[in-house]
């Protein structure tokens, strides 16, 4: 039946429309009506087609054509127009798909997936694996994976382990970190205000081999702004300041995160494209002296997702990344595998 309404409505619409440009057409010419016109007037006015009467019901009004003829309108969302002059509509998505707010490429730190060997300035030789990610909960935007906008509440978590590539593998430290924040995207800007946890632990391997050392209870309980800015598709350039109001094991109250990302798009997806970013991290713990990390590679971009697999190498110069030991400085080259949500 609903199939018939629609069907009935576009030839409703489509003889209005032939009705006015004969109508435009008459005034500029009388018309002239041949017999054979006339007598199929005379048949159809004594059928029984003509004598069924006309239902209402059958014709569509002018606030329901939209939804009954073009298609439905998804939920009770707000049309609204982008800066390409597409019309985007605004809902509550539950879980939804993508994000608003990315993680940093070559942050250490960072929630994500990852894999990465290296040797630093002393000889030693680690794995840095990362094992985390973040997610979406809640939307009130557009419903798109790829570059949504709106307003966003996620959930981050991850694990951060470095192995001792030298003693069978063994867990010298790990950084874990969890949090949740609120983001919000729109054109070229996103943004984010939320909380983190940041706790640092020793390996029992490593303890076992260095049976004087004593373990520091490395925790910060922060929260988090932070802002990003695209001048161009390729190019991010972004900014965060957090504010630990809990702090023990040597942690301080103030952090400060900045850097630069290049990341085209492929034009064929399968084939790839290069990458590079640059990421400083300044703590008062380690007073403010810049942790410096960049990257450089070939990066995967998925087309509907938006997710990215990167490989390529690591360059870190400063204070570790593993806050256990927050007062070692080191000097690494490594290479790695990175998948970023």
């Amino acid at each position: 039946m609903q199939v018939l309404l629609r069907f009935i409505a576009i030839l409703v619409v489509l003889c209005a429309a032939r009705v006015s440009a004969v109508a435009q057409f008459d005034v500029m010419s009388p018309p002239t009506l041949n017999t054979a016109a006339t007598d199929d007037l005379d048949d159809f006015a004594s059928s029984d087609l003509a004598a069924t009467p006309i239902n209402a019901s059958h014709f569509v009004d002018a606030s329901d054509f939209e939804p009954q003829v073009l298609g439905p309108v998804v939920g009770n969302g707000s049309v609204v127009g982008n800066t390409n002059g597409n019309r985007e509509v605004w809902d509550w998505h539950l879980l939804p798909d993508g994000l608003l707010w990315h993680s940093y490429l070559a942050d250490p730190h960072e929630p994500r997936m990852s894999l990465m060997v290296f040797r630093d300035q002393r000889g030693g030789e680690y794995w840095d694996a990362t094992l985390g990610g973040r997610m979406g909960l809640l939307r009130y935007g557009t419903g798109e994976a790829k570059r949504p906008t709106g307003w966003q509440w996620d959930l981050e978590g991850a694990v951060m382990t470095r192995l001792d590539r030298k003693n069978s593998q063994d867990v010298e430290s790990m950084d874990f970190r969890f949090g949740t924040e609120m983001t919000a995207a729109e054109g070229p800007w996103a943004m984010k205000v939320g909380y983190f946890h940041v706790s640092s632990h020793v390996g029992d391997e490593y303890v076992e081999r260095n049976p004087t050392f004593q373990r520091i209870n490395y925790v910060t309980e922060s929260w988090i702004i932070g802002s990003s800015y695209r001048p161009v598709d390729s190019m991010r350039l972004y900014a965060e300041f957090a504010d630990a109001f809990i702090q023990s094991g040597g942690a301080k109250r103030y952090q400060v995160q900045t850097g630069y990302e290049y990341t085209p798009l492929a034009k064929v997806a399968r084939r790839g494209a290069p990458f590079a970013a640059v990421h400083l991290n300044l703590r008062e713990a380690v007073d403010y002296e810049a942790s410096t990390t960049m990257q450089v590679g070939w990066a995967f971009h998925g087309p509907d997702s938006g997710r990215r697999l990167r490989f390529g190498g690591q360059f870190g110069d400063g204070p570790t990344s593993q806050y256990e030991f927050f007062t070692r400085r080191e000097q690494y080259v490594g290479l790695g595998v990175w998948l970023d949500f």
